[in-house]
């Protein structure tokens, strides 16, 4: 489910047609099917439209940054979704949808906001998660599998561009320590502070501690890191992977941790939802070999990347659940218990 309800669509389609008019110098913009797609996303809001100028269609999607509810403390949507894109688009084999234009003035939508291209292909979604009810379960188990593996190689590009040469040094957060483990301890030390409000949660809280004990001494792998990894951020053409998108979790520092993440949200889509894997899906030690494969290197930290995969979507549930108005989700939900048993601590 997206980040929806927060504007009038009517609004954002009297105000889109006048700026977008602006954008391409035509005073005969036509936007049609304004519509909030339902499948995933809790981040951003999206709106998919439909928009005509000069005789031409142009299929577009919008995002913008949510204008009450937040996810994550550092949000800067043009610096890490926009710029992201563009710069992969321009330096990488990452399949990105084209950038088109970026806005920072907030007196349009009242927040900062871009519009890409919208792609034409399939996405495994969350609501129903795909792994009950979706393109996915309709394949036979050998196109499943070749699927698979081409989501997780299109995952391994990240983790291989040149992020240098690339101009992806706006992601080192000096602020929170020099680049490597420690820039990472500090900025989830960050977001546990900021997503408790200086309460004790009987979770994230003992997760925290643990992961501080065992943190990897990784810091000769600093890399392009996705941050949100998973099947449900790519688009598909069949089993091709057409589209990586959602990069407001981009870092910097071992993409082991792109794989964590992966492996967490798939531990989720089976274990969590009470469903199992479906057959020809890569399991967990079949990813982490494709993985190795394609970067060309052991996953020597991946059981500790997987566990801190589990912390930062347990603060993720508890800005959820205060979105909600459900306090009890931000202790009580799946992604709490896969962690606690992940990392060894006892259940609430």
């Amino acid at each position: 489910m997206p980040v929806a309800g927060q504007r009038d669509p009517d609004q954002v389609h009297s105000v889109l047609t006048e700026w977008l008019g602006r954008q391409v110098a035509a005073d005969d913009v036509v936007i049609t099917n304004l519509v909030v797609p339902q499948a995933s996303g809790f981040s951003n809001e999206t709106f998919l439209f439909d928009a005509a100028w000069g005789g031409e269609q142009h299929a577009l999607v919008l995002r913008s940054q949510p204008q009450r509810h937040a996810l994550f403390p550092e949000i800067d949507l043009l610096e890490q979704q926009y710029l992201s894109m563009k710069l992969l688009g321009e330096h990488s084999n990452v399949p990105v949808a084209r950038v088109r234009w970026a806005e920072s003035d907030r007196r349009w939508l009242d927040a900062p906001f871009f519009v890409m291209d919208r792609l034409d292909g399939l996405v495994p979604g969350d609501n129903p998660p795909y792994m009950v009810e979706s393109f996915v379960v309709d394949m036979d188990p050998a196109t499943r599998r070749a699927w698979h593996s081409n989501a997780i190689e299109a995952m391994t590009r990240v983790g291989r561009v040149d992020w240098q040469t690339a101009g992806f040094g706006h992601l080192d957060k000096a602020h929170h320590g020099p680049l490597g483990p420690e820039q990472r301890r500090g900025y989830f030390r960050h977001y546990l502070d900021w997503a408790t409000e200086g309460t004790t949660h009987p979770v994230v809280h003992p997760a925290f501690d643990q992961l501080l004990a065992t943190w990897p001494d990784d810091g000769d792998r600093v890399e392009l890191c996705w941050g949100d990894s998973r099947p449900g951020n790519q688009m598909f053409s069949g089993t091709e992977v057409i589209g990586v998108f959602d990069w407001e979790m981009v870092s910097l520092g071992n993409a082991e941790s792109d794989l964590g993440w992966w492996l967490f949200l798939q531990r989720y889509h089976t274990t969590g939802v009470g469903v199992p894997l479906l057959d020809g899906l890569l399991d967990h030690d079949a990813t982490v070999a494709e993985w190795e494969r394609h970067m060309g290197r052991s996953a020597r930290h991946v059981e500790f990347y997987e566990q801190l995969a589990g912390f930062q979507f347990c603060l993720v549930m508890i800005r959820l659940a205060e979105m909600m108005e459900f306090p009890e989700m931000a202790v009580h939900n799946p992604v709490a218990e896969i962690t606690c048993d992940l990392i060894g601590i006892p259940r609430p």
